[in-house]
């Protein structure tokens, strides 16, 4: 299997990301092999461990189509799919000089939504004029064909889109990690804010991980305090964001998602020291809230997960599994081929929720 990459989109990238000497890219830039696959007793693997050049998934979701994963790609900005065996084929191409960063499988809409952002790449890299670039990438699920990009940069001179999530009719909620912003893109690509509030706000990695719950409210987290928030859209502005009371801060947390039975799957690493953002620690958690989230208590962790890295979980029918896509080796100016797909222990996720 092959993957074609820009060279211009690898090049930037990597000086960006890496910020070390030019990466070798052999002719086929990235080649999946599969090389270990731990059976369980679930009709699902335990670990699922495969190598992919210049990936570097950052958020990955299951895709009850494929029964797969669509992975996205903090170096080449493209989209994969990550087979149960451990196969890594492109599903599409690269968008741009950007990360391709949360992805949500939305099969009732036949499509994939996915933040990017070329915030990393402006770090390190002299762009120019050229203004800066977040936003959402809409792909048909059955074909992996782009239908539209949705600008969410608002002309603002910092701008991180990250993670995203959907309601039930089809409207997007998506963060950025150094705006005060939460952003609505409705089905027909309006743009339009949510919420502004100083405490979202950050220098780096602030709101990050988000969910919407059926109830008609979202949850969001803070990577770098580890801050979860109720926001209610439909509430009245000086109630539309509420601080959820935790047994303690969540720093380091990435990626979330909402489990059929009402808990969150909580995922957190250390990747951000790499950048300055220290206080993370390579764990999963599972909350739950027994008042509508205004507060929450700690059901089970696992601290420290054993890959480093973790960024996101993915909830399948054979189980959640978290993603090790090896980011923070190239944050840190390092670089791996490395993918590791680990299940969580517990009982098996009985149904999907891409949310």
């Amino acid at each position: 299997m092959s993957r074609t990459l820009s060279i211009r989109t690898a090049v930037a990238s990597a000086a960006v990301l890496a910020a070390v000497a030019p990466l070798a890219l052999p002719s086929s830039a990235a080649q999946a092999q599969p090389s270990h696959v731990a059976a369980g007793p679930h009709q699902g693997p335990d670990v699922i461990e495969t190598h992919a050049a210049d990936v570097y998934p950052e958020g990955f979701a299951w895709d009850p189509t494929r029964q797969a994963f669509i992975a996205t790609s903090a170096l080449s900005g493209d989209l994969s799919v990550i087979e149960l065996d451990g196969t890594v084929t492109e599903l599409a191409p690269s968008v741009g000089m950007v990360s391709t960063l949360g992805v949500r499988v939305d099969t009732a809409r036949n499509r994939i939504i996915v933040a990017y952002s070329d915030f990393w790449i402006r770090q390190r890299l002299d762009v120019g004029d050229q203004p800066p670039t977040s936003g959402v990438a809409v792909f048909a699920l059955d074909t992996g064909k782009l239908q539209r990009r949705i600008d969410l940069s608002g002309g603002r001179e910092r701008t991180f889109a990250n993670d995203l999530t959907f309601d039930d009719k089809g409207n997007i909620y998506v963060t950025d990690s150094v705006s005060d912003t939460l952003q609505r893109i409705d089905r027909r690509g309006r743009v339009t804010t949510v919420v502004k509030d100083p405490r979202f706000a950050a220098d780096i990695v602030g709101l990050n991980g988000i969910v919407w719950h059926p109830d008609g409210y979202l949850l969001a987290l803070r990577y770098d305090t580890g801050t979860m928030y109720r926001i209610a859209p439909h509430a009245p502005p000086h109630r539309r964001v509420t601080e959820v009371r935790l047994p303690r801060p969540m720093v380091g947390t990435d990626g979330l998602q909402l489990r059929p039975d009402g808990s969150v799957v909580v995922v957190t690493n250390s990747i951000g020291e790499a950048v300055g953002v220290p206080g993370g620690v390579d764990g999963v958690s599972v909350l739950s809230s027994r008042d509508g989230w205004r507060s929450a208590t700690l059901r089970s962790q696992v601290q420290p997960w054993p890959v480093g890295g973790p960024t996101t979980v993915a909830l399948t029918p054979y189980g959640d599994y978290v993603l090790s896509g090896q980011v923070g080796e190239v944050l840190a100016g390092r670089t791996s081929d490395l993918i590791t797909l680990r299940r969580l222990p517990g009982p098996s996720t009985s149904k999907e929720n891409n949310r």
